[in-house]
């Protein structure tokens, strides 16, 4: 599951997120013997393990981000504490259901969209020593801004060429089935929703980007997958309209949908690539 480009060059944190994959493909690699005693210890172990190498590498991590004086270690670590938390939770969740494939799977779909994500953008600003932070890019407040926002979050997570990636606005052919979630936008002057729906060519080519598993064996790393990117494509939209609005709008946690619950005569984006396709409403 590794993958060089997710490199940040400073070596120490990159052979933590080394091991820190080796860990999540283990536990990838044994999807299919969810019935066994044997795997269940080895699940806790695996599961205990990320728990403190996480910790071990977020206080590496971060202790690297304040001796370079980087001005995003407060929101850098606000967003480690919340895997950390969230890391906590599954644990509790998966002795409580006696590690129900169920969990297992929303786990691994979570946990890896977070961390390529993670490593893949957020990693990837923190300067090397000697290094100036790079400047803030602007918008343009266009809705080009946002199928760049799209483009950029799918890339990274699957790898997608740029080149192949294209985007119309208010297209009138739209996707016939798919599978679709919806961000809530918190904001007490307006509020509003993200709709994304993806088509099944989409979903599946993700997971098995990300992850190289056949996601309708594991439907379950499926969902939580595309929840966790829906919440990410989320969050980069919410931030963009904040900076435009000079208003504080947070995101709500993606709702699995169905496609009747669509408005389709709202605002949108239509995200084509060579593995599927992407609708986005802005409501």
């Amino acid at each position: 599951m590794w993958k060089d480009s997710y490199l940040i060059g400073i070596e120490l944190i990159d052979n933590q997120h080394k091991r820190l994959f080796e860990a999540i493909t283990t536990l990838k690699d044994n999807l299919g013997r969810l019935g066994e005693t044997h795997y269940k210890k080895q699940l806790q172990e695996t599961i205990v393990f990320l728990k403190n190498y996480c910790i071990t590498h977020f206080n590496d991590e971060q202790d690297y981000m304040q001796g370079t004086g980087f001005k995003g270690y407060k929101e850098h670590k606000e967003k480690h504490d919340k895997l950390l938390g969230d890391v906590g939770e599954y644990g509790n969740k998966l002795l409580e259901t006696g590690f129900d494939h169920e969990v297992v799977e929303s786990f691994l779909g979570f946990l890896v969209t977070w961390l390529i994500y993670h490593i893949g953008v957020e990693d990837q600003q923190i300067p090397k020593k000697g290094q100036v932070d790079s400047p803030t890019q602007k918008s343009d407040g266009t809705y080009q801004e946002y199928a760049n926002i799209i483009k950029s979050v799918l890339n990274t997570l699957a790898g997608l060429s740029g080149q192949v990636i294209s985007s119309d606005i208010n297209n009138s052919e739209h996707i016939d089935s798919g599978i679709c979630y919806r961000v809530r936008l918190i904001n007490s002057n307006d509020p509003g929703s993200i709709d994304i729906i993806y088509s099944e060519s989409l979903a599946y080519g993700l997971v098995k980007e990300m992850t190289n598993i056949d996601a309708k064996k594991f439907v379950n790393v499926m969902y939580m997958a595309l929840q966790e990117i829906s919440g990410i494509i989320g969050t980069k939209i919410a931030g963009l309209l904040s900076r435009e609005t000079k208003s504080d709008i947070k995101t709500g946690t993606p709702k699995h949908i169905q496609s009747s619950d669509l408005d389709i005569t709202a605002n949108g984006l239509m995200i084509q690539t060579q593995i599927g396709t992407m609708e986005v409403f802005f409501n």
